[in-house]
């Protein structure tokens, strides 16, 4: 049977959305390889105390990224739609989150609670409680489980 050139185009449509579904899985899958490999193991100390060694939680979430990063190929799901305005708006996080992490290199306990404040007044939370939550308890309940848990110092 002959399809209709309306058809064959929302066909190829299709086909393109699913091929850009398995090339964007593909290179999540690769970013989570170079971090499990590469990043992970210059960025972390080999140390013979603690019950939670300082690779073990960052190379769960490489694995997971990674597996995710292949489901996502071999399994494409949903349309593939560009906006710029969101683009921007990941952009403008991307940005934030690359001078937190360049503040938390001064020190954390400053760093942390503006970043979080930043953020969350970024994504329009206006709610006092939620604020308190994420700007004071959030930072703090990190910083107790590294620094007195792990006994791992932050910045």
């Amino acid at each position: 049977m002959l399809l209709s050139q309306q058809q064959r185009i929302s066909s190829n449509a299709i086909g393109a959305e699913l091929m850009e579904n398995r090339i964007s899985g593909m290179l999540v899958s690769l970013f989570g390889i170079v971090v499990l490999f590469f990043v992970i193991p210059s960025q972390t100390e080999v140390v013979d105390y603690g019950w939670l060694k300082p690779a073990t939680l960052p190379s769960i979430a490489a694995v997971i990224i990674t597996l995710s990063g292949v489901l996502h190929s071999v399994f494409p799901k949903g349309a593939v739609e560009f906006e710029p305005a969101s683009a921007l708006r990941a952009l403008l996080f991307l940005f934030i989150g690359a001078l937190g992490v360049w503040l938390m290199t001064f020190n954390y306990l400053i760093a942390a609670p503006m970043l979080m404040l930043v953020l969350m007044r970024v994504v329009g939370e206006r709610r006092w409680g939620w604020l308190f939550i994420g700007v004071v308890l959030l930072p703090a309940f990190i910083w107790f489980c590294v620094d007195y848990l792990l006994q791992r110092p932050l910045p």
